[in-house]
């Protein structure tokens, strides 16, 4: 028993000492220590958590770059890029943009630089107006051109049966004027417009207009243009009273009373007899040699000079004429000649002349200006100063022929006489040799039919 406790005691002994040694322990550890060992441990933690992390990361991405490479499509070579060249802008583009520029300016009241800019497109590009028209116009919703043509209804003429209005009649102005019939009308716009057009006028206006195209001087070089505009003015122009009053102030009221006639129309009676084209001047051109004074180093030496000089003959509708012998070229004389009212100091002869079969008589007087004598301020020596005589005024009579080709016709000129008269009824004719008359031959002249002062008189039957 006594073992026993002793063993017990000894192991109780024991036990208290390794109870003691345990409390030792924590009594002898400080409170740092405790703590850096808890900032330890959560460092592992969070180290453990990262490495976890991390390693999913790659796994995800390794089972995503499978997947790419699984469903990988070839890729699309493109080309490198070039470099892109601005082509240059085209005329027509050019003049458009100008032309939209300048109806900018002008709706915003900058008139000039708006009349610029439409200067600038239309010497680029003429019909730029019109081109811009269609390309709106084509631009346009089909709603709204329906809408249109419910506001301006198109008329839709009868369709021309030129085949069969041929076999009923071969002229041409016979078969215009059976279509305009058919169709009721003048004229028809090649464009749809909600403008006014010449086609709404009525026909005794468009004849008047068409005076006024002739006017006072007979420019039938004019009517016949208009003619070729379309069907419609080409009746009108070959209305014969236009044609009667050509021709009665041509030749006269009494133009067709004359022997008998093969002219079954006024127009043909003015277009097939002879008479002088107004629209111009007829020029003729000498040219001669002329002998020049010996030279005083050379006595075998004598020079020659070749001449040339001009004559113009200006015809208007009222009888008058103009006749002018310079030795200037017709690009600088024919301004000279437009009006009645010319110029003095030039050497133009007015006159008047009148179309008799195919001859044509001219008279033109020259009126030089009177030179009165100088007066001398001392009277010892008057008798030194030579008086001038006054030169004494000349009338000139002139007759030529007209001729031409079937194409060309009345504009040829032959002379057939040459005479010159002073106050005192003496009259010197002329030689008339080819080669210092040639004949005249007739040349257009624009300037001279661009306006128009008065229409063409009316003829009104006796």
């Amino acid at each position: 028993m006594a073992q026993v406790s002793a063993t017990g005691s000894s192991v109780g002994g024991a036990g208290g000492d390794s109870e003691g040694e345990e409390q030792e322990d924590p009594s002898s550890s400080s409170p740092d220590e405790v703590l850096e060992v808890g900032d330890s441990l959560k460092k592992l933690n969070v180290q453990d958590e990262t490495q976890n992390a991390n390693d999913e990361l790659a796994a995800f991405r390794q089972q995503w770059q499978r997947e790419l490479e699984a469903n990988a499509t070839p890729k699309k070579t493109t080309p490198p890029k070039q470099k892109q060249f601005t082509e240059p802008i085209s005329d027509e583009e050019k003049a458009k943009q100008l032309f939209l520029s300048g109806i900018e300016m002008e709706r915003r009241g900058r008139l000039y630089e708006a009349i610029q800019h439409y200067k600038y497109s239309l010497q680029i590009l003429p019909d730029v107006e019109k081109r811009l028209h269609n390309e709106l116009q084509a631009e346009i919703p089909e709603e709204e051109v329906i809408e249109t043509e419910d506001r301006v209804p198109k008329v839709v003429y009868a369709e021309d049966d030129e085949e069969e209005i041929e076999g009923e009649d071969r002229s041409l102005a016979s078969k215009f004027r059976r279509i305009l019939e058919l169709k009721g009308a003048l004229c028809e716009p090649e464009l749809e417009t909600r403008d006014a057009h010449i086609s709404w006028l009525p026909y005794e206006v468009v004849i008047e207009i068409l005076r006024w195209v002739v006017s006072s001087e007979l420019d039938v070089f004019s009517l016949d243009q208009v003619s070729n505009v379309c069907r419609g003015l080409y009746v009108a122009a070959r209305e014969p009273a236009i044609w009667r009053s050509l021709c009665v102030n041509t030749w006269g009221v009494e133009c067709d009373t004359v022997a008998p006639h093969p002219y079954i129309s006024w127009r043909q009676m003015y277009m097939a007899r002879p008479r002088v084209h107004l629209h111009g001047v007829y020029i003729s051109k000498t040219t001669y040699v002329r002998h020049g004074d010996k030279c005083y180093q050379n006595e075998f030496y004598q020079s020659w000079f070749l001449i040339d000089y001009y004559r113009y003959i200006r015809f208007f509708a009222d009888g008058t004429v103009l006749m002018w012998t310079t030795p200037d070229e017709p690009q600088s004389c024919v301004s000279h000649l437009k009006n009645r009212q010319f110029k003095h100091g030039l050497g133009i002869m007015p006159g008047h002349y009148r179309v008799v079969g195919e001859k044509v008589v001219i008279v033109v007087k020259r009126v030089n200006q009177e030179k009165k004598p100088v007066a001398a301020s001392n009277t010892r020596f008057r008798s030194r100063h030579k008086e001038i005589e006054q030169q004494q005024e000349q009338t000139f009579h002139v007759e030529l022929e007209l001729s031409g080709s079937r194409s060309a016709r009345n504009s040829r000129m032959e002379w057939r006489h040459y005479a010159a008269c002073t106050r005192r009824d003496q009259w010197t004719q002329f030689e008339l040799t080819p080669g210092k008359f040639p004949p005249f031959r007739f040349s257009r002249v624009r300037s001279y039919m661009a306006e128009a002062e008065a229409p063409l008189p009316t003829c009104y039957n006796n």
